[in-house]
């Protein structure tokens, strides 16, 4: 018999006496590809039964059928109504009633018979094709699992809702710009604030300094700290200059972040020196975005002095909200 590799599709010639009848495993020796092979199946041999055909056939009564049993003649067969009745579908009429010919009995038993035989040999052919014929698989539908994925969601959703609420209790000024309703109330205090309620000062000095242009000069020095939660900018500070009797004297505004050394004082002019001190950004922008606890330094410096100077004083007069 001959087999065909179910891989490479090479022909072989093999005894087929030696496959068992469930299948033997064999490898194909080209492409070493191993299946498993069945022996041919016999297909069913349909015998013919030959019809004989009379040459003369008469109906007789069970009177003749008595007389002429044991006895053949040549051409004629004997046939009772009980042998009709196995080549009819239904009973036979009896003598009194309806005939029936013999040579419609066989044509009709003939014609069963070759029914049968052509159904058989169909049947033997689909069984054929239905072998010939590869099976093919069910496609494998694949079901997408979207419990697990509304679950995850779900939780995404669940952490981000929790990330919220715990800014909205311990962060709450990091969402206020993005939720107004986390916006606190200003208080009095804040809302009449012009930024000087939380600036302070350190390192306070006044002294006296000699210029060639000026005469005697009376500089005020020092920090001042920006203690507001946020950045601030622009800071304003004011001077005053006291007699004995606690009497402002000469007063003066000047903007921080503008510090002059000595020697620049002693060549420059009162009206380059205001105007060195009257930068609102400061030296370097140093009066912008002032972080918080941060502190930069300020100068106020005096010219034409009164006789009688006891004290100074240093106030803040005021800042703005640093622009983001």
């Amino acid at each position: 018999m001959i087999i065909e590799c179910e891989r490479c599709h090479t022909k072989f010639n093999l005894d087929e006496n030696l496959l068992k009848e469930i299948g033997s495993k064999v490898r194909c020796s080209i492409c070493k590809h191993v299946f498993t092979a069945f022996p041919p199946k016999a297909e069913p041999e349909i015998e013919e039964v030959p019809i004989k055909e009379t040459e003369k056939t008469m109906i007789l009564t069970p009177e003749e059928i008595q007389e002429k049993l044991g006895q053949e003649e040549e051409g004629i067969e004997a046939v009772s109504f009980e042998d009709l009745a196995d080549l009819e579908e239904g009973p036979v009429e009896v003598e009194g009633e309806e005939k029936i010919d013999i040579d419609e009995a066989i044509d009709r038993a003939t014609k069963l018979e070759q029914e049968i035989i052509a159904q058989k040999e169909l049947e033997s052919k689909e069984e054929i094709e239905e072998e010939k014929e590869p099976v093919k698989p069910r496609p494998i539908i694949k079901k997408r699992r979207r419990s697990r994925l509304l679950i995850t969601i779900l939780i995404i959703i669940l952490l981000l809702v929790g990330a919220v609420a715990a800014l909205i209790m311990f962060k709450p000024d990091l969402l206020s710009e993005y939720i107004p309703f986390l916006k606190k109330p200003l208080s009095k205090e804040q809302v009449f604030d012009m930024g000087n309620k939380r600036l302070s000062f350190k390192d306070l000095k006044g002294s006296f300094v000699n210029s060639e242009k000026l005469g005697k000069l009376f500089v005020v020095t020092g920090l001042v700290t920006n203690n507001y939660p946020d950045k601030r900018s622009f800071i304003r500070v004011r001077s005053n200059i006291l007699d004995p009797k606690g009497k402002v004297v000469k007063s003066k505004i000047n903007y921080a972040g503008n510090p002059i050394i000595d020697k620049e004082l002693q060549s420059l002019s009162m009206e380059e020196i205001n105007n060195r001190l009257m930068n609102r950004f400061g030296k370097n922008k140093m009066n912008t975005n002032i972080l918080p606890n941060s502190s930069i330094p300020f100068m106020i410096i005096f010219s034409d002095l009164p006789k009688d100077i006891s004290e100074f004083t240093v106030e803040a007069i005021s800042s703005s909200p640093a622009k983001k």
